[in-house]
Order: C-alpha cells, then structure tokens, then sequence
C-alpha cells in the first residue's frame, strides 16, 4: 500500500495541504482551512479503506467524491487569495495525478466485477 503511487501522491498532497491550510488567516482556517484538511484526510482515508476490503468499489467512490471536494476547497483557497497562483498550480497537478491514478483503479475495478479483459474490451 505505502508503495503504491496513489498512497505517496496522496501522502505529499496532505503534507503539502496541512501546513498551507494552517496559515489561512485565522476568520478563515477555522472553515475553508479545516474543511480543507479533512476533505484530505478523508481522501486518504477512503483509499485505506479500499485497500483493505474485498469489494474496494464503494471505497473508491467516496475516495473520488473526497477528491472532488478537495479540489473545489482549494479552487475557493485560491478564489480567496489563500494561497498563490503558483501554489494553487502545484496543488492542482497533485490532484490530477491522483486523480488519474484514483480512476484508472475505478475502472480496474469496474473490469474486475464484470470479469472483462483489455483483450475484450479490444475485441470486435
């Protein structure tokens, strides 16, 4: 699991996200910068959780909802002047890629449950 790209990508978004959350000013960190940190901690929490279970479909999919959340937090964070241009850039790179990684397991899978192959998905 700790291997895994989608468990490091989430890892470095949640040290990048806890410290820039914590210097929101303080009308702010209170709402936006907990709502922020949570939404993370709940994205992490959800891929934990489809780790560990056998039908991982429902896990994954309120990972991905945590994830929406996450960048719709940070959009507003940056609406706000939160955080900078540049900083708003690099959080939004990490939640593509965790994002695309995040999917490609969704549709892993989603082959899984109905027992088809790249082969036959390929097939005429």
């Amino acid at each position: 699991m700790a291997d895994s790209p989608l468990f490091a990508r989430c890892h470095d978004l949640i040290l990048w996200i806890m410290p820039a959350t914590v210097r929101y000013p303080r009308h702010y960190r209170a709402a936006l910068g907990k709502a922020t940190q949570e939404a993370a901690l709940r994205l992490q929490r959800e891929l934990v959780a489809a780790a560990r279970r056998r039908d991982k479909r429902q896990a994954l999919q309120a990972a991905d909802e945590a994830l929406h959340e996450l960048r719709l937090l940070v959009r507003q964070g940056r609406d706000l002047n939160l955080i900078t241009a540049a900083q708003h850039e690099h959080a939004a790179r990490m939640l593509d890629e965790i994002g695309r990684l995040l999917g490609g397991w969704r549709k892993a899978q989603a082959r899984a449950a109905t027992g088809s192959t790249e082969h036959d998905a390929n097939s005429p």
